[in-house]
């Protein structure tokens, strides 16, 4: 099964490697793609779509899930937190992108990435269609409601300065229509 199209607005930020004017593949830029959003809002789908559609492009890419890192079913903020050390210690080699993705990626993004170009990104959902994909996804129970204010509060990180931390595209609803912050 092939990825999903990427929203328009969301496939126009990406830098095409192929099309720029004597730069090499050992010369591009290095890009980080931060997606975030709550529980079953789409998140890895996304990711997926976002790492076939840059290797099309040329780009080296790699995941780095913030949920890999979650110590526990209480422990979204450490989790957060260990993304964030090492989203720090990854050295990108040029031309390529790292997908930071998961509840609480734009909390572990929010701080300065110099030498690279951040893409902020942020998978709203109704809450109705979030809980079906949840059940849908998982084959057993758990406390998606606890979850979700651990995800409300590591959001706060961002929250507390949208303007910088925050997301330059919001897609919202399944169908996933995307609007940007300039």
């Amino acid at each position: 099964m092939s990825a999903p199209a990427l929203p328009r607005d969301l496939a126009t930020l990406l830098p095409d490697l192929r099309s720029r004017d004597g730069l090499g593949p050992a010369e591009g830029p290095r890009v980080v793609l931060v997606v975030d959003g709550m529980t079953g809002s789409g998140k890895s789908t996304l990711a997926a779509s976002l790492t076939t559609e840059l290797a099309r492009r040329g780009w080296r890419t790699g995941v780095l899930a913030v949920e890999d890192l979650v110590p526990g079913w209480d422990g979204l903020a450490q989790g957060v937190d260990l993304a964030a050390q090492a989203r720090r210690e990854v050295v990108l080699p040029a031309a390529s992108a790292l997908v930071l993705e998961g509840c609480g990626a734009l909390a572990a993004a929010a701080q300065d990435l110099p030498g690279l170009t951040v893409i902020r990104v942020l998978l709203q959902a109704p809450a109705h269609l979030r809980h079906a994909r949840v059940a849908a996804r998982d084959p057993y129970s758990w406390d998606v409601a606890a979850w979700e204010a651990q995800e409300r509060q590591v959001a706060r990180v961002w929250q507390a300065d949208r303007l910088r931390w925050g997301p330059a595209v919001v897609l919202t609803g399944p169908t996933g229509s995307a609007a940007r912050r300039e």
